[in-house]
């Protein structure tokens, strides 16, 4: 088969752009710059279409008495109208989206030049200055919503100047930035998993910022408790990562009906700083609802300080980042990881534990939270890397659950419960239990020989009881290819041919007793 892709010339454009790479920084600092992203496009489904001024409001954009056409959308381009970000290299390693549930707020206070909910945005824009009476082209869909903007990952669109109060140029009144997830996780290891922030601005030369981690919030889901809080420099950016983009910053006051201009066409860079647990001072295992990011001007110690955003002389509201206006965050959010299976959300499963009772391994779990779980998987591993599924739950409950592992592996067996949502993705792991059972009077699969040649191998089985088994042949995607029965007793030895014109690869065995319980999982490769 052979596969073809296309791409617009935009969509090209914007793939090669979002591709950089720079060598990793010495692992000795607090904060990892960014050194390669990877990105799609995504196709709008609307089109927006009005007229206005200039922006309104303090500082004065100085176009309101301009009128421009502002399109969106497919208004603009009928395809790569948004570029969402995928995944990114810090410190050589590969960090992807987590998806889960969580929320965007930015918290405000009133300050002498701008009051209510002003939202200033910026958007890639299509085309060069807008002049008076012209059109302001911005590919992505209109969306004025910040707190949903801001969980889309989108990779060319943010807000312009989050933390300037003075008119010295945009200006807002946000104090404070939180990120909160739905639920509590905590990762298994604090140095694979963090968060990210990227700024649009010159290259080398990005925003500063302080940013914290979330202990614990309050009934309303606010910051109640954070670790402290680290400065992150203009200099612990990557350099020249993420490409340009010529954008527009629109803005839209409580009286305006829509985004109205408020500077002209721009191009600058977009590069990122990638935060670790470890870097942001939350040990393994520790839990953590979220992050927030805040101005350089912030009092952030003691911790403390950093909940109570409506002080003055904590969080100053005559915050002026001169004509450069600070920190200018992409619409990229959330948690990032090298790997899902260090997650985990602990009021999805309140307890899971695992322990050795004569001859067989006993598990006892409990679950806090069930909604959208389709099914439960109960996996165990040899290695504690890679895991086959035992037992499968459909529509679990939250009530106190036990299972009986009576095939145990000999040595070492790791255990670990996975949750699967409707669509059949994995919505959140266990932690892992590992028992280690002794390697006499277990049973043992052997394949010989390894990898299988001209369609024959040979089945050692020992440590069965009297009881008939059955040896049943999978593919990698789980579809039967065939059954064998095999006879119980201390050592059962048997010689099978596999299914003709059987292709070459990997393949997998079960051994099952009569009831349909899987004893035993094991990889074979044939040739």
């Amino acid at each position: 088969m052979n596969l073809v892709f296309t791409f617009s010339p935009r969509a090209l454009r914007r793939m090669f752009t979002a591709l950089g790479f720079l060598a990793a920084m010495p692992s000795g600092y607090a904060q990892q710059p960014v050194t390669a992203v990877y990105t799609h496009t995504i196709n709008a489904t609307t089109s927006t279409a009005y007229t206005g001024t200039g922006a309104t409001g303090n500082i004065s954009s100085g176009l309101t008495g301009n009128t421009y056409t502002y399109h969106f959308g497919t208004n603009v381009a009928a395809s790569d109208n948004m570029q969402v970000l995928d995944s990114f290299i810090a410190l050589g390693f590969t960090y992807r989206y987590q998806p889960l549930g969580m929320s965007v707020k930015f918290q405000r206070v009133n300050n002498a030049n701008v009051t209510g909910l002003r939202k200033s945005m910026w958007f890639d824009q299509d085309g060069g200055t807008v002049n008076a009476g012209g059109t302001a082209a911005l590919y992505a869909e209109y969306d004025d919503s910040l707190e949903r903007v801001f969980t889309e990952r989108l990779f060319d669109a943010g807000i312009d100047n989050v933390f300037q109060n003075a008119v010295t140029t945009n200006n807002n009144n946000i104090e404070r930035m939180d990120v909160i997830f739905s639920s509590a996780l905590y990762s298994t290891d604090n140095t694979k998993a963090g968060f990210a922030v990227f700024d649009r601005g010159t290259a080398g030369s990005h925003d500063p910022f302080y940013v914290a981690a979330v202990q614990t919030v309050d009934a309303n889901g606010n910051p109640l408790t954070y670790y402290n809080a680290v400065l992150v420099a203009s200099t612990d950016y990557g350099s020249s990562v993420g490409g340009n983009v010529t954008y527009l910053i629109l803005r839209k006051n409580p009286a305006d009906a829509n985004l109205l201009l408020m500077d002209n066409s721009t191009s600058q860079n977009r590069d990122g700083v990638f935060l670790r647990f470890s870097d942001l001072g939350v040990p393994s295992n520790a839990k953590i609802l979220g992050y927030s990011l805040m101005g350089t001007d912030v009092v952030v110690t003691p911790s403390s300080n950093m909940a109570n955003y409506t002080n003055a002389a904590i969080f100053p509201t005559n915050s002026d980042y001169g004509t450069l206006g600070g920190l200018d965050p992409l619409a990229v959010t959330g948690l990032w990881t090298t790997n899902s299976s260090l997650i985990i959300l602990s009021d999805w499963f309140n307890t899971f534990s695992a322990s050795w009772s004569i001859d067989k391994v006993c598990l006892n779990w409990g679950l806090g939270v069930t909604e959208n779980g389709k099914e439960l998987i109960l996996e165990r591993s040899a290695d504690g890397n890679t895991y086959a599924p035992l037992i499968s739950y459909p529509y679990p409950g939250t009530a106190t659950q036990s299972a009986v592992d009576e095939h145990p592996l000999p040595g070492k067996n790791y255990y670990r419960l996975s949750l699967l949502n409707n669509e059949g993705a994995v919505t959140a792991y266990s932690t892992v239990s590992m028992v280690e059972a002794p390697s006499t009077g277990l049973i043992t699969l052997n394949i010989y020989p390894d990898p299988v040649q001209n369609g024959q191998l040979s089945i050692d089985v020992r440590g069965l009881s009297d009881q008939a088994c059955e040896l049943r042949l999978f593919d990698l995607n789980g579809n039967p290819l065939a059954k064998y029965e095999l006879s119980g007793g201390p050592i059962s030895q048997r010689t099978i041919s596999l299914p003709r014109n059987l292709a070459k690869g990997l393949y997998i065995i079960q051994l099952l007793d009569k009831k349909g319980n899987k004893i035993l999982v094991k990889k074979m490769a044939v040739e």
